[in-house]
């Protein structure tokens, strides 16, 4: 008479335990990959954020025009901090001060040396080419392919007509 054996060896418990784990670590690289894409999202949306902030600075000095380009050279800091206080400013001033913010703001969000946050200006060509704005932040990271990161938004902006 033979008796059939029940349960499991100790062969198919180890065989099993491996396939287990090859599919846990799998999950777990899975998982890394995915909370790395997501940090980078978070990086991309607070950049994002950034040049839009400063889309809305530009437009509420838009006589500011020249002062916010990056070739542009600022007025001096003492024109910058000379606007936050309560005694008010004139557009370069304004404009300088929202370079500084801009700039100051971008480092503190990527504080690798490499950022680069800037403003480029193309005033209007004639009356029905409006003045251009290229509002560009670039930061270092290591994450990226490439290595690099960027956030660019182009801004239109044209004087109203009055009529």
């Amino acid at each position: 008479m033979t008796r059939t054996p029940r349960g499991f060896t100790l062969l198919e418990t180890l065989v099993s335990l491996v396939v287990l784990s090859v599919g846990l670590l799998g999950a777990a690289a899975l998982l890394l990959d995915n909370l790395r894409a997501h940090a980078g999202a978070l990086r991309r949306v607070a950049a994002t954020s950034l040049v839009r902030d400063m889309a809305d600075r530009i437009r509420a000095n838009p006589r500011g025009g020249v002062y916010y380009d990056a070739r542009t050279p600022a007025p001096g800091a003492s024109a910058a901090s000379a606007c936050v206080e309560s005694s008010g400013c004139d557009i370069a001033q304004l404009a300088a001060a929202d370079r500084a913010h801009f700039e100051s703001a971008a480092h503190a969000l990527f504080p690798h040396p490499d950022t680069d946050a800037r403003v480029e200006y193309a005033s209007a060509t004639g009356a029905a080419a409006p003045a251009r704005y290229l509002i560009t932040l670039r930061w270092s990271d290591a994450r990226n392919d490439a290595g690099t990161d960027s956030v660019a938004l182009q801004v239109l902006w044209q004087a109203p007509v009055a009529g």
